[in-house]
């Protein structure tokens, strides 16, 4: 999918790349947030690392393409990836990728002959909504993302919070269930295996496919895993019983998640985001509130939040490589 705005003159051009588990999605923007750029392709992150940067690659290219610039005229890109990114651009582990400390900003920098910069994906999504979305004028604004996996970030007076190690706020992998479901990071209890596509696809093929519980979904070979997010809307808004048994548990358990996050923070503003809250909009978000409300202490904590949709949606990620790469606040981008 593409889509194309001219480019027109003037400014300085950047591009950003959200590296998903199942797409990469690449933007061309001005400093400001304008996008000029889009293009979509399939991650194949079975055939391993250097065959996804070179789709990295490819994808930038078709973006500059549509904007009518080629990569060698950006001032910098910026990378969001599904992993622990340390401040040096190395993605540390990423369980949906299979990748362990993978030099992700060195090596695009080489190919791409530009500055690159790289970061946690959803710490991404969390300061490009700070800087251009749902989370502006906001104090401090923690991102949940909800995808395939979950993550989230926190943004504190417009700075990323990633702890003195520089890898912190894991969101998706704080423990809400002692002993619990196993997650993909291979520990047992993880939010992420209770709120996330990854998770509710499980839960799906259990209550359907083993159980043999009646649905309205509809999946070749029981292949529930490569179930889409509109897919379970449209069954969930459908009144499946059995969609909205599993699609409320991963709100509930989000809804705590969040609250976590209330409890130790009290931020101003959470923003809920990622391809499944895309799909389900606003009603999901209402299922996730009730959640966290019930979960929040003291209550008054929870009055002083607002709990909001992503207004970026599926740019969220790359718009907030590009912000962080403009930033200058890491060491990364050095060198052309």
């Amino acid at each position: 999918m593409m889509e194309r705005q001219r480019a027109g003159r003037g400014g300085m051009l950047f591009g950003g790349v959200d590296i998903g588990g199942t797409k990469l999605h690449a933007v061309v923007a001005r400093a400001n947030g304008t996008l000029l750029a889009r293009a979509r392709k399939k991650t194949k992150a079975s055939r391993g690392v250097d065959a996804v940067l070179d789709r990295v690659q490819d994808v930038l290219e078709e973006a500059c393409d549509l904007a009518r610039t080629t990569v060698r005229r950006l001032a910098a890109v910026g990378v969001g990836a599904p992993s622990a990114v340390t401040e040096d651009g190395v993605a540390v582990n990423a369980p949906n990728m299979g990748w362990r400390n993978v030099p992700l900003a060195a090596t695009l920098r080489r190919r791409l002959g530009r500055p690159v910069a790289a970061l946690n994906d959803c710490d991404a999504g969390t300061l490009g909504e700070a800087v251009f979305g749902a989370g502006r004028g906001a104090g401090t604004l923690v991102g949940f993302f909800m995808g395939t996996g979950l993550g989230g970030g926190i943004v504190r007076r417009g700075e990323l919070i990633r702890g003195e190690n520089g890898i912190a706020a894991e969101l998706g992998h704080q423990i809400v269930a002692a002993n619990g479901r196993l997650c993909g990071c291979g520990h047992r209890g993880c939010l992420e295996a209770y709120a996330s596509k990854t998770a509710m696809a499980r839960r799906l093929a259990r209550e359907i496919g083993e159980k043999g519980r009646r649905s309205r979904l509809e999946v070749d070979g029981g292949d529930y895993a490569s179930i889409g997010s509109s897919l379970l809307a449209r069954a969930y808004r459908a009144g499946d019983p059995v969609v909205r048994e599993v699609v409320d548990e991963a709100a509930w358990y989000l809804g705590l998640g969040v609250a976590n996050l209330i409890t130790l923070l009290g931020p101003d503003r959470v923003v809920l985001g990622g391809g499944v809250f895309e799909a389900f909009g606003p009603r999901l978000v209402a299922r996730v509130r009730k959640s966290a409300r019930a979960h929040t202490f003291p209550p008054a904590s929870f009055d002083d939040t607002r709990i909001v949709l992503s207004q970026l949606g599926d740019d969220a990620v790359a718009l907030g490589a590009i912000a962080y790469a403009m930033r200058g606040e890491t060491r990364q981008a050095g060198g052309r």
